[in-house]
């Protein structure tokens, strides 16, 4: 079992493969370190690992140092939920992490079959002999098979281990805090968040999780440490994680409402994004970052009046599109932060941007700009503010519907497979002028048909449904030879559309 204090899983597949390897050769992988307590804290379980009876007598032992190597071995080993597959090249003695190609080729072979015994070692020689490989009386073949042992003899690996044996939870935290901080392995936010488990047992593995998972059904990935960061910015006005020691000295009851406040304030920001901002994802969000001082306002101004509304949209669009966070971003959410404490939030809050505020976008900007850029999501709210609705089937768009069927899609207006057959360059087929959205994927015969012929169909009944995405209405411009004067006209369309939504965000 983990303490709440743990952090998540986080290592990546190639770390994985590269334990493997130590323990193939046989090289020192680190020590565990167990915690054996009689009072046990909140615990959970690691990722992906089934759940197990606790023991009868005794209790179970409690992993402080070593989540990480164990987890892995689990994922990559046993039969994991969330497996990670692993092969080894006999030839090369190289630690692979699964590609379909591997399984063509015999002398790479799965670690997780051959530890737990599901492929024998003659079935294993067979196949490479098969395959044109060296026979089973070659002598390569011993050395696969000398190979083949020595990759079992994995599952025999001993780790040192050492128990600590205690029941006082703080003793126990600043033990967790110094073998972490000593090295790079975790972030500041995770050992704040070692330090809030002590102090607010349960607040991690109860409120937090129940939090994220509340906020990912409406379309909002965020994650511990983005809630961390607003719970010390709800309660200490700044957002760095340094500067905490009176701020530690708070008694339980205080810290769980300032609990109850943080909550209430990310549902405040969560919901102005989604329905005033008309941005319903985290996905269209160029940064979590600006959700930080949003929070902090609603925190100190739970209503807020029309003139306000504009103020904050305004800020909220031009922070997100001009990278306010980019930089040094806790310089900035700092400033911003001490903003939302002004008598005059609002109006502190634009004066932060600086030359950025006034700074209006210009077709050039949209020039090769992709889907990545923090334009597209502008595009998108735009056509939500403009109730733009889908060419074919009319529904308004939204991502907040039922069915697969309805969800928003990214449409080239300009068909990508007349575009290759020109040899368009990507970048321009994929640029933000070339796309729109829809409730639902275009049929194939739409996909293939020239714009001239689709978009004058639309046209000819719901010109509405083209100018709310700011299509450009010259006919003459959607001729496949006129490509580039159709990205020029929508360039400057959509742009002239994102500063009417800035200017006027409601």
């Amino acid at each position: 079992m983990l303490p709440e204090i743990q952090r998540a899983y986080v290592w990546k597949g190639p770390q994985v493969a590269k334990l493997l390897d130590s323990l193939y050769r046989e090289y020192p992988a680190g020590q565990i370190l167990l915690w054996d307590t009689i009072d046990l804290p909140t615990l959970k379980r690691p990722e992906g690992v089934a759940p197990v009876a606790l023991p009868s007598a005794g209790q179970p032992k409690i992993v402080l140092d070593g989540q990480q190597r164990l987890t892995s071995l689990y994922k990559a080993i046993a039969k994991a939920e969330e497996p990670i597959e692993v092969y080894f090249n006999l030839d090369t003695e190289h630690f692979q992490l699964y590609l379909r190609r591997l399984k063509a080729d015999p002398l790479w072979i799965p670690v997780r079959a051959v530890l737990n015994n599901e492929k024998q070692d003659l079935k294993i020689l067979q196949e490479i002999e098969a395959a044109g490989g060296p026979g089973i009386t070659d002598p390569r073949s011993q050395v696969y098979l000398d190979r083949l042992q020595k990759l079992k003899r994995i599952g025999e690996y001993k780790f040192p281990i050492e128990i600590f044996r205690s029941d006082d939870y703080e003793e126990v935290t600043e033990l967790f805090i110094r073998i972490n901080s000593a090295g790079t392995r975790l972030r500041t936010a995770e050992l704040v968040l070692a330090q809030l488990a002590l102090r607010l047992p349960g607040a991690i593995v109860e409120k937090f999780e129940s939090a994220l998972e509340e906020y990912e059904e409406v379309g909002f990935d965020l994650d511990t440490r983005f809630l961390v960061r607003a719970f010390i910015a709800t309660g200490t006005g700044q957002s760095r994680f340094r500067y905490l020691t009176e701020f530690w000295k708070k008694q339980q009851p205080d810290l769980e409402t300032l609990w109850v406040r943080t909550r209430k304030a990310v549902d405040a920001a969560v919901n102005f994004v989604r329905h005033n901002a008309r941005l319903e994802s985290s996905e269209w969000l160029p940064s979590l970052n600006a959700l930080i001082p949003l929070a902090a306002y609603f925190d100190r101004h739970p209503k807020i009046a029309k003139d306000v509304e504009v103020g904050l949209l305004r800020w909220f669009y031009l922070a997100s599109l001009r990278g306010r966070y980019s930089g040094s971003p806790e310089t900035a959410m700092d400033e911003d932060l001490k903003a939302t404490a002004s008598p005059d939030a609002v109006a502190d809050l634009v004066k932060n941007l600086g030359p950025l505020g006034n700074l209006k976008v210009t077709a050039d900007e949209l020039d090769d700009a992709g889907w990545r850029n923090p334009l597209f999501p502008m595009t998108y709210a735009v056509a939500r503010k403009r109730a733009a609705k889908d060419w074919f089937r009319g529904t308004a768009l939204g991502t907040d519907v039922l069915g697969d069927d309805n969800q928003i899609q990214v449409h080239h207006i300009f068909p990508k497979a007349l575009l290759q057959e020109r040899h368009v360059p990507k970048k321009e087929r994929d640029e933000i002028a070339n796309l729109a959205f829809l409730t639902a994927r275009p049929n194939r015969q739409i996909s293939k048909r020239a714009p001239e012929q689709y978009l004058a169909e639309i046209a000819d009944h719901h010109p509405d449904r083209l100018e709310a995405q700011s299509v450009p209405m010259d006919r003459g411009l959607w001729k496949l030879e006129r490509f580039d004067d159709f990205l020029a006209a929508r360039r400057a369309l959509l742009a002239q559309a994102v500063n009417e939504l800035i200017e006027s965000p409601t």
